[in-house]
């Protein structure tokens, strides 16, 4: 039987002998030594690779779940962004709707489009104020920007408004430039036409037109329009002109009803 070494030569060994090795300088050793590191580094490659595919599986799920609720967190965050955006622009228009009331000399019934007719969506629309609020038919309806319409039908809580435009709508204005009046009326176009001009009327593109003190409904010097083509009376008819309204209909979202 060998003789036990002593412990302390057992652990001298064991630390000199590796570096001994590794710092041991020689061709051969050299090459034995990287051969070693190629074989180990190739099989902790080999090792590792199954259980980085370990890892990933059983952390797909949680990162999965984690992805679904940062998704749901930002459509949430992104949807009261576009409503916080909405109630800002509607607040905005309101104020300044109800500046132009504080300013105006008449009496007025600030309302909110609640609702369009699809068949014709630029002919009427619907309001949230009706007899309840004392919105009888006929009432002009505006804007901050100018005429809107006028109230056709009215129930307890909503009103009926027909636009500007509407064939049904008629309205009497003054040429603010030259002081021409005339009668302003819808038309299937979506623009307005002035007609009843007198035969050598002073009328121009670009002329604006406000409401006259004769019309029966709405204050006199509301804006109406502008005029944007003129057409010369043949045969001693009197000129007519196509007017676009000063306010756009179809973006219509708050109004005044003038009681």
């Amino acid at each position: 039987m060998l003789p036990k070494l002593p412990k302390q030569i057992v652990y001298a060994l064991v630390i000199v002998i590796p570096f001994g090795l590794i710092f041991f300088h020689s061709p051969f050793w050299h090459s034995v030594k990287m051969s070693a590191m190629s074989v180990g580094t190739a099989s902790i490659a080999v090792v590792r690779w199954p259980v980085e595919e370990a890892h990933r599986i059983l952390t797909y799920r949680k990162t999965w779940n984690d992805y679904q609720k940062l998704d749901r967190q930002v459509s949430a965050l992104k949807a009261r962004i576009v409503a916080l955006d909405e109630m800002s622009q509607e607040n905005r228009r309101y104020a300044k709707l109800l500046n132009f009331k504080n300013r105006s000399m008449f009496s007025s019934e600030a309302a909110l489009v609640v609702a369009r007719d699809p068949s014709n969506w630029n002919s009427s629309l619907m309001i949230n104020k009706g007899k309840e609020e004392g919105i009888k038919p006929g009432m002009a309806v505006i804007n901050a920007l100018g005429v809107v319409g006028k109230v056709a039908e009215v129930a307890d809580n909503s009103s009926k408004v027909i636009l500007i435009n509407d064939p049904g709508f008629s309205v009497a204005v003054v040429n603010q430039r030259s002081r021409e009046s005339g009668l302003l009326s819808g038309s299937l176009s979506g623009r307005c036409r002035l007609q009843y001009l007198s035969q050598d009327a002073d009328i121009r593109v670009t002329d604006e037109l406000v409401t006259s003190s004769l019309s029966t409904a709405f204050p006199a010097g509301v804006l109406v329009g502008s005029v944007i083509e003129v057409a010369p009376g043949n045969q001693g008819e009197s000129p007519r002109a196509d007017v676009e309204p000063a306010v756009d209909v179809s973006k219509v979202e708050e109004v005044l009803v003038i009681k």
